[in-house]
């Protein structure tokens, strides 16, 4: 274990300003591995020899191990002997490393264990269990290490809690009981830092750190060390030898020792252990880690064992040795969980020996036990103190019979014992490896019987006080349903089959004591059947205009519910209810069959000892008709030129003028003159007619005509018209140069452009009608397109548009410029100008020309990329010009004050791919063919020529 500890300690150097160097001859550190006690008065020669004796009889080479040493950074020649414990686990991790790497290269020769005896030495772990090897330390565990030892811990004690949780943490569960306790953190390890209490019997010795109190009359407080001497010193005080003493002890020493120099009372004095002093302590023998450990005075030997992690699976928990120079105490861990304050007795000293040794009698204890285990005996224990251990037997153990499979001449027996006779006073001894099971009792309870059924007290009773079918049934208590004519015994024979046995319990309950009783056997079962279990259970309901409804109500024979009694049932009538409806009867023998039974239910309920109240039977159903049931839904509409448009329910009371106040009133545009009504005429077995009727009301929605009455009937539709032409002012917008521009209402039928520029005062001198325009919001039909000059010129032209609500007329300033644009392209891949910024090129306007002028005058001409056909002009009012054209010859459309000429771009050649069709130069093919056909035509006139000579 110390191994681990010196490597982690190596490995965190850099985290503490702690020099811990260490000297030691190799030679007497590996002595001490063979030796654990070495004794003072052997010299050094003796001891190297015993050395070489070791190595050579591991097999190993001194050189060899010197620098697997040197590789530790352990330096053999610079170690002292007051370091030689802490080296311990270190070596036995490289010598087992050796043999295991020799072992490996040699297969055929198995490897030496490396805790194999030797010479002088104390015993040692099994060579079943190897020396660990030494671990990395990681970072995790340098910082965890660090914080530790910020809190107070002392390095030690913070390496070998940060090896040992290692350790434990791959820990098995427990074989033997009691060595849970080093295992599942039943007991745990005390730091110098906790606050432990420690008990009196605490041993005081070099490096433990007191603190005496005086509060009273006199004051003092103060701590004090107990140097190496054993002494501590107070101020103006002699010394006081603590070393060796019980904590308890010193306190009564030091309470009269200060009595000679303050004054306090007995209550008013206090001395505590502050800080207890760090020991180290070597644990070998079967324990899951060993080597030399570093722990807190205040830890006993148990909390020791348990940085160790325990005995392992084959330590013993009872034989373990605590070795102190020439003394050995034993320690019981049994007697610990028995009584824990033992513990006390086995506080340790610096460089105690702990030893774990192999538990030599080990048993097994199974089935009907309190805590079924393996538990270690000693020699003089057997099955009754191993019954004690395990806590007892448990409730159902059956103490007759007990098993114990034993080994005995290289056989497997099995040994019966008398459970019962063991107990009484004759022990059973046990040996190692016994296995002992406990049998449990699993046979059912036999001397009872069972009442079941209608009884208040169901259940299962003892023969002994119930033996007859009388008794049980007095005890079980009939119900006021059971039958007491009838019930039966069902009773079990020996052959698995059953018995069934009919009584009469009303003869039975009445002569208790009759010896003509029926006596009971073990497992009978004595069953009461309920009356209305043998009873038809049947059913009635109530459905239709009552309240609550009646479902599947319970219903008997003798039950005498009438009609009167099932409609109260049923929560009564629904106002609704017209008093008359049907019992549908069904046959109980044949539930498909049904009789309808019409029924007065109006006379049931008025007289309900009449002839209509009839009484109801099984399975009868009762229905209630309703009005609602027998009336079809009618509904009187309006629409038109009222507020409310909908339908109305219909009643023979509801008239016109209720209609239209329940539609909100007339609207102001309605025509009280016309109100038409539309009706369905209905004739018997005849196709229904529609019949219109026109009604004229006054304001106040009384009918004028017709003698003034009119009666509203089923699914009428009463549409109110409006007056003709009524509508409210309908606006145009006229904006731009004119004289007064605004809002304009329509004032008669299809006025027109021309009469609203008229009534706007005509246009301004700087208005032009040619870019004058017109957008429509109805329809969203948008820019109408407009020739304001030819409709002032003509009115009731076509030009001259009929104007609709909403439009908006817009004449602008004259604009004495004309805009060339390219069209969807850059302005400067379609004309030969350069010196365009804004993709765009604004020129004076010359009447009487064309796109193609303009284009050449003030753009330099069309580029090669230019597509002469598609040029366009767009005029200011809108409309759109296109270029013409007739073979060869191109006409562009003339240009207006105000225009834009938009030239487009070429569209860009399709790359040649292999095997595709070429692309066509239609303009050079134009061009080719109008050559040829002026060649032709000069050839033609030629010829013409010749002939008229000729």
């Amino acid at each position: 274990m110390i191994g681990f500890v010196l490597m982690h300690y190596y490995q965190i150097l850099s985290l503490f300003t702690h020099n811990y160097t260490l000297k030691h001859k190799f030679l007497l550190v590996v002595a001490l591995l063979a030796f654990a006690i070495v004794a003072p008065a052997q010299n050094k020669e003796a001891l190297e020899q015993q050395a070489r004796s070791y190595i050579q009889s591991k097999g190993l080479d001194e050189a060899e191990v010197r620098s697997r040493l040197q590789q530790k950074g352990i330096d053999i020649d610079q170690v002292t002997p007051e370091q030689l414990p802490q080296l311990q686990s270190t070596i036995e991790a490289v010598i087992a490393e050796i043999e295991a790497e020799k072992a490996q290269n040699n297969p055929t020769v198995p490897a030496k264990s490396g805790n194999a005896p030797a010479p002088q030495t104390t015993p040692s772990p099994s060579s079943a269990q190897q020396p660990p090897k030494a671990q990395s330390l990681t970072v995790d565990d340098a910082i965890e290490i660090k914080e530790k030892v910020k809190e107070g811990v002392s390095i030690e004690e913070a390496l070998s809690e940060s090896v040992s949780s290692d350790k434990q943490k791959q820990l098995p569960p427990a074989k033997i009981w009691g060595q849970h306790l080093f295992r599942d953190k039943s007991l745990s390890v005390f730091r110098t830092t906790n606050e432990v209490k420690p008990p009196d019997s605490y041993i005081l010795s070099t490096g433990d750190v007191i603190t005496i109190s005086v509060f009273g009359v006199s004051q003092f407080d103060s701590q004090f060390e107990i140097n190496k001497d054993g002494y501590i010193q107070p101020s103006g005080m002699p010394k006081m030898f603590l070393k060796g003493i019980e904590l308890g002890k010193a306190k009564e020493l030091l309470r009269n020792r200060f009595k000679s120099f303050y004054r306090f009372a007995p209550e008013q004095f206090a001395v505590s252990l502050t800080t207890a002093r760090t020991i180290t302590v070597n644990i070998f023998g079967e324990t899951n880690s060993y080597g030399s450990f570093t722990v807190s005075a205040i830890n006993t030997a148990f909390n020791a064992l348990v940085a160790a992690g325990g005995p392992s699976d084959i330590g013993s928990v009872r034989n373990i040795k605590v070795i102190r120079g020439k003394q050995t105490r034993l320690l019981d861990v049994y007697a610990f969980m028995s009584n824990p304050s033992v513990q006390y007795d086995f506080f340790l000293e610096d460089n105690d020996i702990i030893y774990v040794p192999v538990a030599d009698k080990v048993v097994k204890l199974n089935g009907a036990v309190r805590r079924p285990f393996s538990y270690e005996l000693n020699q003089n224990e057997n099955l009754i103190k191993l019954l004690e251990y395990a806590g007892g037997l448990n409730a159902n153990a059956y103490s007759e019979f007990a098993q114990v499979k034993r080994f005995v001449d290289d056989k497997k027996t099995i040994i019966d014992i008398n459970l019962k006779d063991v107990l009484k006073s004759k022990d059973f001894e046990l040996v190692n490896g016994d296995e002992i099971t406990i049998k449990a009792i699993t046979a059912p309870v036999e001397e009872v019987a069972t009442i079941e059924g209608a009884v208040q007290q169901p259940g299962t009773y003892s023969l002994l006080e119930t033996p007859t079918a009388g008794a049980l049934l007095k005890k079980g208590v009939l119900n006021r349903t059971a039958r007491t004519d009838l019930a039966f015994i069902q009773r079990q024979n020996p052959d698995g089959s059953t018995q069934l046995l009919q009584i009469t319990p009303s003869a039975l309950l009445a002569n208790l004591n009759s010896t003509n009783d029926l006596e009971l056997l073990p497992q009978d079962k004595l069953i009461i059947y309920s009356r209305p279990d043998f009873m038809d259970k049947s059913t009635l309901s109530v459905k239709g205009a009552v309240r609550n409804g009646l479902k599947d109500y319970p219903y008997v024979v003798d039950s005498s519910i009438t009609i009167q009694k099932a409609i109260l049932l049923a929560g009564g009538l629904k106002p609704e209810a017209n008093g008359s409806g049907y019992i549908i009867r069904t046959n109980p023998q044949n539930i498909n069959e049904k009789t309808y039974i019409p029924v007065n239910i109006s006379l049931a309920l008025k007289n309900p000892t009449g002839k209509d109240n009839q009484v109801l039977q099984p399975l009868d159903e009762v229905e209630v008709f309703s009005t609602l049931e027998y009336s079809d839904d009618a509904d009187v509409s309006v629409v038109g030129a009222v507020r409310k448009a909908g339908k109305f329910r219909y009643s023979p009371l509801l008239s016109l003028k209720d209609v239209l106040v329940l539609s909100g009133g007339l609207k102001m545009e309605a025509a009280t003159n016309r109100v038409d009504v539309y009706r369905v005429e209905f004739i018997n077995n005849e196709p229904t007619r529609t019949k219109a009727i026109s009604l004229e009301i006054d304001r106040d929605y009384n009918i004028t005509n017709g003698g003034g009455t009119f009666e509203l009937r089923p699914f009428d539709e009463i549409v109110v018209r409006s007056v003709p032409d009524f509508e409210f002012q309908q606006f145009v917008e006229v904006n731009g140069e004119v004289m007064y521009p605004g809002r304009y209402a329509l004032v008669y039928d299809n006025e027109t452009l021309s009469s609203v520029i008229k009534r706007a005062g005509g246009l301004s001198p700087e208005g032009d009608a040619a870019a004058c325009t017109l957008f429509r919001t109805e329809n969203s039909k948008g820019l109408i397109i407009t020739r304001l000059q030819e409709a002032l010129e003509k009115p009731g032209s076509n030009e001259d548009h009929y104007l609709k609500p909403g439009d908006v007329i817009n004449v602008p300033k004259m604009e004495g410029l004309v805009t060339i644009k390219g069209q969807n392209t850059d302005l400067k891949q379609i004309v030969k100008s350069n010196i365009n910024t804004s993709n765009q090129i604004n020129a004076a306007h010359y009447p009487g020309h064309r796109a193609g002028w303009y284009v050449r005058e003030y753009a330099g001409g069309f580029a090669k990329d230019a597509q002469r056909r598609r040029v366009t002009v767009e005029m200011p009012n809108g409309k759109i010009s296109r270029t013409k054209h007739f073979l060869f010859i191109k006409v562009y459309p003339k240009v207006e004050r105000g225009a834009t000429v938009y030239v487009p771009a070429k569209p860009p050649k399709k790359e040649k791919t292999g095997g595709g069709k070429k692309d066509i130069d239609w303009d050079k093919k134009l061009t080719q063919i109008i050559a040829f056909s002026s060649m032709i035509t000069s050839a033609i006139i030629a010829y013409a020529t010749v002939q008229s000579i000729n």
